[in-house]
């Protein structure tokens, strides 16, 4: 059952006791942190290939710029672009993934008739199954953008470019405070709660809820990952504050809604001085 982020998350106290002095736990957040960095290295060393063939379309604007990252269906260029998107999000996500992998591992697997064969094999999948989730993510935006490259001429890909990022700041500013919004990131912030209600058993059913959480997750964080492509255009310093963002929200504030509202607030804020002042939008996109 799904809870409002208003409200203390069921079972909070009682999932914190299984992140203090646990073995396991602290292994799964070690492993964690480092796939994290090194998909962080990774992102930094392959970012170049997927941008070089598109630098002139700078001068056209980040929007502009995000839409020439998808301007080819060719398997090469979407499986290239799919293979920096998924890396920028293990690098982002997995951070506020720790508490609910370690209540996976510590807590779920025991269920399981061969609990150290679901910790091995089980949890991989379960990542695995979260990132799908994110990939997906990634080929529905990458088809968006090449739609706006292939059908827009130039004059009127430089106008869209004006005035998309902020338009997309100030959508996900609302969306922050959305219900889909509060209903996603109750899924997402209390361990107990989501494998009470997406619980499945055998190394499928790891898969399954890590789906099931990705695709909550997905539903959570959409707009923040529109902002980084369209805004941003995946600029490495913006995805790392974005990063820090979506752990806040998740892992610290737990989905309050005092700082859903802020950060919606602030998104939508940013949205419209860039209206009026572009360059804010230049700033964001050259790294700061």
């Amino acid at each position: 059952m799904s809870t409002s982020p208003a409200e203390p998350v069921p079972g909070g106290q009682a999932s914190a006791r299984f992140f203090v002095g646990d073995r396991v736990g602290i292994t799964v957040a070690a492993v964690l942190l480092l796939l994290s960095a090194v998909s962080w290295a990774l992102t930094y060393y392959s970012m170049p290939l997927m941008t070089m063939g598109n630098a002139g379309m700078g001068s056209m604007g980040a929007a502009a710029g995000a839409a020439a990252l998808a301007s080819s269906i060719e398997p090469g260029s979407v499986a290239l672009f799919e293979l920096v998107w998924v890396l920028g999000m293990v690098a982002m996500m997995f951070p506020a993934m720790i508490p609910i992998v370690m209540f996976y591992d510590r807590a779920v697997t025991k269920l399981e008739p061969n609990p150290a064969r679901a910790k091995a094999a089980g949890t991989p999948l379960f990542l695995a199954g979260y990132i799908g989730m994110y990939a997906g993510l990634g080929l529905i935006i990458y088809s968006a953008a090449f739609l706006a490259y292939s059908f827009l001429l130039p004059p009127a890909l430089a106008s869209f470019a004006v005035f998309a990022p902020s338009l997309v700041l100030i959508a996900a500013g609302a969306y922050q405070v959305s219900p889909l919004k509060s209903r996603c990131l109750s899924q997402c912030v209390s361990p107990i709660g989501f494998f009470a209600a997406h619980s499945h058993r055998g190394l499928l059913g790891g898969f399954r809820m890590g789906a099931s959480h990705g695709a909550y997750c997905v539903g959570c964080c959409w707009a923040y990952m529109v902002v980084m492509l369209v805004v941003a255009v995946m600029s490495l310093p913006f995805m790392a504050v974005l990063a820090g963002v979506i752990a806040l929200e998740k892992v610290i504030a737990r989905g309050a809604v005092w700082y859903t509202r802020a950060v919606g607030a602030a998104l939508a804020a940013l949205g419209v001085a860039s209206l009026f002042a572009p360059q804010i939008v230049a700033f964001l996109s050259t790294g700061f």
